[in-house]
């Protein structure tokens, strides 16, 4: 890894300087930021919703993660209250941070100072990426701290740097305080580590002292997970629980459904559970995934710049660990679309120079085609216009980064493009308000007949979530989880939601949200069904009304 001057190349050399960077990241940021407080017309989506709930009940970790999405809520809706921008004000903030650590790491990795830039832009134009930088979930701060992480890494194994140690293993630990897969970044660290000293030995030169900062890294990435350990300890390990729940394995928190506990004590593959996760990757992540690999290929079969070796080393053992995790994943159970979305972050800077290179190539072979006398019209075809893949997939990525950015501003727009409202998930992004002034409704009218306030009670959490911020006062919601045919939820573990802990709910109506009515039934003296809510967009979510709540079952 070096730090040569910049490229003076014919392509883009304004994009060498690194003000260039610092004005691509701000302006989207501030844009987003301005859209988010002006325009936005989504209301929170479920998970958005639940964090919130996390964010008014601080704790040291959570049921399904550590405590980092719930902090960064709390501390944003303290100075700007507890708004849907106030919400998700770190969102653009950590997409930003992303953005210019994945600079950052190509300008650690790269020798061309014009590929920062490029891998700035990747990093902007993906839709997934892009999508993260309007919602707060736990993926958009944990991608930009494994951004950061990597930057890190590879400064600290370049140069040996102590304070660069130390950023690594806080980058690290903050990532797990957001999401545990971040833990599959440390493998790849340490390949790439022992790649190194390697390399140096062979060259004859001696390996940069890296014990005392890999010491410091460690120790700084223990203090940052012992909220996690010391929650976990104390509920007797949940979250373990939770993440074997996923694979459908023994000793999660789900119906078993491989191995020996299975109903028929067997291992089950389905083929679409591979297909599904590499088709979910291309669509999510683009032409830049291609571009990536493209130029992965070229590293491996070493057509590269030596000097820039250990560099593409680090990219690409940056990538693998997590790739092939949820590839073997995949064989066992099916992944959800977003968690291998971290392997590519390093393949950023990768494909950032395939796209400075290919470029320049493609502008070379234009210019000289334009050099060539063309035939006039009537005495042939005229010269084909050059094309390469790489200036083809560019493009593609330009035109479908800016589509999928400028369509996710306004996806009830969209939806109204004839055809296309089928294949648009509107109900995910919007209506939550509605469905809580129904609630509202229902609530007023159950409260005239019986004289008493009734309970709000889903056995969605997320939908749950949702009515305690949408609902006046934003009262508390219940959610019984897994004591409806379900699997446990944060809100087993809220002292004023847990059912067990608050006999003097016994004999309260309620208006009921999901499941189906025999099961509400048995715990309730009677139910009315009153059909769905306005606004609700997902089936088998009915409501209901139900009058002498007994209580749930251990």
């Amino acid at each position: 890894m070096n730090n040569a001057p910049a490229n003076s190349g014919l392509f883009a050399p304004w994009s060498a300087r690194w003000r260039s960077v610092v004005l691509l990241v701000l302006s989207v940021t501030l844009f987003r930021l301005l859209y988010l407080a002006l325009w936005c017309p989504y209301t929170l989506i479920e998970d958005e919703a639940h964090y919130w709930e996390w964010s008014r009940r601080l704790a040291l970790s959570y049921y399904t993660k550590g405590p980092g999405v719930a902090w960064t809520i709390a501390a944003t809706t303290r100075v700007l209250g507890d708004t849907e921008f106030g919400v998700r004000f770190a969102s653009p903030i950590a997409s930003g941070v992303g953005a210019l650590a994945v600079a950052l790491l190509a300008r650690e990795c790269v020798r061309d100072r014009r590929v920062p830039f490029f891998a700035a832009a990747c990093w902007l134009l993906v839709p997934l990426f892009q999508l993260m930088g309007l919602l707060l979930t736990i993926d958009g701060p944990y991608c930009a701290c494994w951004a950061v992480a990597m930057f890190a890494g590879a400064r600290a194994l370049r140069t040996g740097s102590l304070p660069a140690w130390a950023g690594l293993g806080v980058a690290l630990g903050v990532g797990a305080l957001y999401k545990y897969t971040i833990l599959l970044a440390i493998p790849g660290l340490l390949f790439t580590w022992w790649w190194q000293r390697r390399h140096r030995q062979r060259q004859g030169n001696a390996p940069i002292p890296s014990h005392a900062g890999m010491a410091l890294c460690g120790v700084l990435f223990a203090a940052c997970m012992l909220p996690i350990i010391i929650w976990n300890q104390h509920e007797g390990w949940p979250t373990i629980k939770h993440l074997l729940g996923h694979l459908g394995v023994e000793g999660g928190d789900m119906p078993v459904r491989q191995g020996a506990g299975s109903p028929d004590h067997r291992w089950h593959y389905d083929p679409m559970w591979t297909i599904d996760l590499v088709a979910s990757q291309l669509g999510m992540v683009g032409p830049i995934l291609v571009l990536g690999l493209m130029e992965s290929w070229r590293v491996l079969r070493g057509t590269t710049p030596r000097d820039e070796r250990p560099g593409e080393v680090f990219l690409i053992a940056g990538a693998l660990p997590i790739l092939i995790f949820y590839l073997l994943v995949s064989f066992i159970a099916s992944p959800e679309a977003n968690w291998p979305m971290a392997g590519f972050i390093t393949l950023m800077p990768l494909a950032a120079r395939r796209i400075v290179l290919g470029m320049e190539d493609w502008n070379a072979q234009l210019r000289a085609w334009r050099a060539l006398p063309q035939p006039r019209p009537h005495a042939g075809v005229l010269l084909r216009r050059p094309e390469t893949p790489t200036q083809v997939l560019w493009h593609i990525t330009i035109f479908f980064g800016l589509v999928a950015g400028i369509a996710s501003l306004r996806l009830d727009l969209v939806a109204g493009v004839p055809g296309l409202r089928k294949v648009i998930p509107l109900h995910r992004f919007m209506w939550a308000d509605v469905m809580a002034r129904h609630v509202e409704r229902l609530a007023g009218e159950v409260a005239k007949e019986t004289n008493q306030q009734p309970l709000i009670i889903s056995q969605a959490y997320g939908r749950a979530s949702q009515f305690a911020f949408y609902l006046p006062g934003h009262p508390v919601v219940y959610c019984p989880g897994a004591r409806i045919d379900g699997r446990r939820t944060q809100y087993d573990y809220f002292p004023d939601t847990n059912f067990e802990l608050h006999p003097e709910l016994l004999g309260r109506p309620a208006i009921l949200v999901g499941a189906w009515q025999e099961a509400w039934e048995k715990v309730f003296d009677r139910v009315t069904p009153l059909g769905t809510l306005d606004g609700e967009g997902k089936r088998n979510r009915p409501a209901f009304k139900g009058y002498g709540f007994r209580g749930f079952p251990n």
